[in-house]
């Protein structure tokens, strides 16, 4: 099935970067001993709260964290749908790798129990840096060799999500679909097999920077808005709020002359921007900028009849009267 943008299915990914514990292997670890002996039953990352201990208590903890993982390891099972997930990344020569908070020699036993066999890039705790730090993620999509905004980061827990979408990765959240983590995720599946059976039968699913639009204005807009092939209003200061408010109404084609600069009206107007980027190309400042949110969004030069208007508050309005 063929699936245009700006819709978007997993099975469209290059590249697959799965964490371990709770996505390809069960080892039911429960840190809440770890975190009740050294941090009051806070609810904290431990391996960056460590840092606040003192070196033999943070020794301890190390200690403690792998026993508990290599306990857990030992006992580990398979998760339903594991085994069918790799065969279907087999089958379709698509890459993968481990990305994993877990120790290393956790991830080997535990593959050794589930009949895992693991891929050739496995980043552990061990080597660091951890998610939701992308540079995990950067560091597993370079050994794959396939660009970051061409792999799906496949996890179980918020950071696998935060780190997905630092690293400019889509995310599918599976096995616990918590409401509040939704937001993060492009896709969400109870269990890692239903996403299997998905990658089998893609159909088109709209991402997570589009979800909210689709539930306000519904599908048929999406579809309609990112057809639409428009010019921004290249000299004026609130250039980048017109852009991102047409990005988020669903526009996918902006049209930017190539000669446009940044100049430094715009990059007062704009706050978040340093200072560097003035008198860089306005089409490739806009780039960087848009595409951290609406990634599929495209950005090129003269040629389009429809301008947006220069006020960002009626942008909706104009898109309005251009759809019906």
């Amino acid at each position: 099935m063929s699936i245009p943008p700006p819709f978007w299915h997993p099975s469209l990914a290059h590249g697959f970067i799965l964490d371990w514990d709770g996505v390809l292997a069960d080892t039911k670890l429960d840190f809440a001993p770890i975190r009740a002996k050294y941090f009051n039953g806070e609810r904290l990352p431990l391996v960056e709260a460590a840092d606040r201990l003192e070196p033999s208590e943070r020794e301890a903890l190390e200690r403690d964290l792998y026993d508990l993982e290599m306990e857990g390891a030992r006992r580990a099972t398979p998760v339903e749908g594991a085994h069918d997930l790799l065969e279907w990344l087999k089958r379709s020569r698509i890459p993968w790798a481990v990305v994993s908070r877990n120790c290393r020699d956790s991830i080997c036993e535990a593959a050794k129990r589930c009949g895992i066999e693991l891929p050739p890039t496995v980043l552990s705790r061990d080597e660091g840096p951890l998610k939701p730090d992308p540079q995990a993620l950067w560091a597993a999509a370079g050994a794959l060799g396939i660009e970051p905004g061409r792999c799906v980061m496949i996890g179980d827990f918020v950071y696998d999500l935060y780190g997905a979408k630092r690293a400019g990765m889509r995310a599918v959240l599976v096995e616990r679909v918590v409401p509040e983590w939704q937001r993060w995720a492009d896709l969400s599946f109870e269990r890692l097999e239903e996403l299997v059976r998905s990658l089998t039968c893609p159909e088109a699913f709209v991402p997570g920077e589009y979800r909210e639009l689709v539930v306000k204005k519904g599908r048929d807009w999406l579809e309609r808005a990112w057809a639409l092939d428009v010019a921004l209003p290249e000299s004026v200061p609130g250039v980048f709020r017109i852009a991102l408010e047409a990005a988020r109404l669903g526009v996918g084609s902006v049209r930017v002359p190539e000669s446009a600069r940044l100049s430094l009206e715009q990059w007062d107007d704009a706050p978040f921007l340093s200072i560097s980027m003035v008198d860089r190309p306005l089409g490739d400042s806009l780039a960087q900028v848009i595409r951290e949110r609406f990634p599929q969004v495209s950005f090129s030069g003269d040629g389009s009849r429809r301008t947006l208007p220069d006020d960002p508050s009626r942008v909706e309005e104009v898109l309005i009267s251009w759809l019906t």
